[in-house]
């Protein structure tokens, strides 16, 4: 059986326009390449695969982040100067717990299926 190859899982708010989205994931998943080159150089050869998901607004975003950095997963956290320093996207270390947690956040341009409490 052949594993499904790790994706780079990239987390962004919903509450701000698409396009700003995919610039703040963009920012997100290179401070991560430049943060943890030896966590990216497998993901590198071996995937290349990426995620962007949504959350519905910053303290969601920040909540997701506090859950994969609680399970011991390497994050990048982007703040965006031109919005006062706020969070506008994550990174999360590919591998199982980051898809676990990514599993039922819409991807980008979607909107949300059901609600999870």
């Amino acid at each position: 059986m052949h594993e499904t190859p790790d994706r780079l899982y990239l987390v962004t708010r919903a509450d701000l326009p698409i396009g700003l989205q995919a610039a703040q994931a963009a920012h997100a998943a290179f401070q991560f390449s430049h943060d943890h080159p030896d966590l990216m150089r497998p993901w590198f050869r071996e995937s290349q695969y990426l995620i962007v998901v949504t959350v519905p607004d910053e303290i969601s975003l920040i909540r997701v982040a506090s859950i994969a950095n609680a399970e011991g997963l390497a994050i990048c956290t982007w703040h965006e100067p031109d919005l006062d320093g706020a969070t506008t996207a994550v990174a999360i270390q590919p591998g199982a717990m980051a898809r676990r947690i990514c599993a039922n956040l819409p991807l980008l341009g979607r909107e949300r299926l059901e609600v999870v409490a």
